[in-house]
């Protein structure tokens, strides 16, 4: 039953609105300051008080009835796969590049401000599709707000249909079982994949699970902050990220906090903040001494394998007119040439280190002392293709193929950028001129099979998978040119997607999608094409 007490104003309100302020971050001004009074309402009849400086110091003394109250102050509208274009980014394009340096420890991901749970599942469920049942192992998973309620309806996991509106049918059969009239309950692997705490995010401390995450969203949070409180929730979760992490927050959130803390990283359209170690660079003088090997990033993987697999020894030395290809593929240090092998090797480190921009300005520096520096136009081709700038990597494959028409880290980059372009015949061809160079080239055979998965042509996916995972299960992949690559992967994180996969496939399901697929037919005749180029 609805109360109509009437709180006291003006002065008594202004006391609550700083406490809530300094204890919760949240302002009650304006249009808000409604929401305020019928909270205070509900909860002080509730307890049978009737003057407003008495419930007041109730607050100040009881933290357990100040959370009541905080409870009716917050909005909870959320709903899975909500703003899916930002946790596709995590999980296609970030969550890669964790898995590579992680050695051995789970990827670290915080929900915060999670409200009933939505967010952290759909992340699990995008990381199981993507992983399969490796997922369990390879993420941890937290969702932490300040009201208990909706933490004790997250760890249920039960929800109604308007939690569902982002929902494929597809997903919806696969991780949700019905539970009542109109409910639904997340299934078990997903609800055992996450955890759950109540957080202040302005209290004292913060949980275990909580530290040095990899990833934190912050999504739709902070919008109901005033900026000084934005500052401060931003600068503690800022602090709290390992080094190299990222924080994702809304759409409509994101320039509030472009504040000095956290380099701000554009990815197509989309932005997301980085956590950048500072930039340390140590000169190296030593004239006439061999280049080293350029430094490792801060974890080393346990096996990692590069970007762009070397060719073949057979393709390398392969004759054409006018070229030669017993050239080494960095000129051999020279006393007169210095300082292009001093810029190439920083470039290198500052690669490793997640600072493309800084190693793009040193291989610009590279190529315009040495046109003939090869290796330093695939070292730019793959770090502009690391910050989508496709434009320029199909500018610098060009250039590459100009020089050398077998080069087979053109291939592989051309066909990435038509991938992301949506281009999926010029992917397709492109990664197939990649495996006429070179048929053991694991990562043309693994993306043409995504490509051919997406498109249902279960037949030519599930032996792409099958081919990939082979040559990643041999481990004699080739080293050559790795150090020259920083942006490299787990080998495990692509054996995990190929086994996942194929378990999606079985032999029938194979043959059926590949006799139902009106895509087969095309991609028949594209391979066909670039079989019949090739000679």
């Amino acid at each position: 039953m609805e109360v109509s007490r009437k709180v006291t104003p003006a002065v008594d309100l202004a006391l609550f609105k700083e406490l809530l302020l300094r204890t919760c971050g949240h302002s009650f001004e304006k249009e808000r300051e409604q929401t305020l009074v019928t909270a205070l309402q509900r909860r002080m009849a509730a307890l049978g008080i009737d003057a407003g400086e008495t419930y007041h110091a109730t607050l100040v003394r009881n933290q357990d009835e100040l959370l009541r109250l905080t409870e009716l102050l917050t909005v909870n509208e959320t709903y899975f796969f909500r703003e899916p274009e930002h946790l596709s980014l995590m999980v296609d394009t970030l969550m890669p590049e964790f898995m590579a340096a992680r050695n051995q420890k789970p990827v670290r991901i915080v929900s915060a401000g999670c409200s009933t749970g939505e967010e952290p599942y759909s992340i699990a469920i995008m990381l199981r599709e993507r992983f399969g049942d490796e997922s369990e192992r390879l993420f941890a998973i937290t969702g932490v707000d300040i009201d208990s309620t909706v933490i004790a309806t997250a760890k249920q996991g039960v929800y109604g249909k308007g939690s569902f509106r982002g929902v494929e049918s597809s997903l919806f059969e696969r991780y949700f079982e019905p539970c009542g009239s109109g409910k639904f309950q997340v299934c078990d692997a997903i609800r055992k994949q996450v955890g759950f705490e109540v957080v202040n995010l302005l209290g004292a401390s913060y949980p275990q699970r909580m530290q040095s995450p990899d990833i934190i969203l912050y999504r739709n949070v902070s919008i109901y902050f005033p900026g000084e409180v934005q500052r401060e929730i931003f600068g503690r979760l800022a602090e709290l990220l390992a080094d190299g992490g990222c924080l994702l927050v809304g759409a409509a959130e994101t320039f509030h906090h472009d504040i000095g803390i956290l380099s701000l990283v554009k990815q197509d359209s989309l932005f997301y903040y980085r956590k950048t170690p500072p930039l340390v660079f140590e000169e190296r003088r030593a004239a006439g001494r061999p280049p080293s090997t350029p430094a490792r990033s801060r974890v080393r993987p346990v096996q990692t394998v590069p970007l762009f697999a070397a060719r073949s020894e057979s393709l390398r030395n392969r004759p054409q007119a006018g070229r030669a290809y017993d050239r080494p593929l960095i000129p051999p240090y020279s006393p007169g040439q210095p300082d292009v092998r001093e810029r190439f090797d920083a470039a290198i480190k500052l690669a490793h280190d997640k600072q493309p921009h800084g190693a793009l300005t040193l291989l610009d520096a590279v190529i315009a002392e040495d046109s003939a520096f090869e290796k330093a136009y695939t070292l730019k081709g793959s770090l502009l293709l690391s910050l989508s700038r496709f434009d320029e990597v199909r500018s610098v494959c060009e250039t590459i193929l100009g020089r050398d028409p077998l080069r087979l880290e053109a291939y592989l980059m051309l066909g990435m950028v038509a991938r992301q372009k949506g281009d999926i015949d010029d992917a397709l061809t492109r990664f197939r001129e990649a495996l006429f160079l070179d048929s053991s080239c694991w990562l043309a055979h693994f993306y043409s099979a995504e490509i051919l998965f997406a498109h249902q042509d279960g037949k030519r996916a599930r032996s792409g998978y099958d081919a990939a995972l082979r040559i990643l299960e041999k481990g004699s992949l080739q080293e050559h040119g790795q150090d020259f690559f920083p942006l490299s992967f787990n080998a495990e994180q692509f054996m995990i997607i190929c086994r996942h996969k194929l378990s999606l496939l079985t032999p029938m399901d194979a043959i059926r999608t590949a006799t139902k697929s009106p895509f087969a037919q095309g991609t028949q005749n594209n391979i066909s094409n670039v079989l019949q180029r090739n000679g």
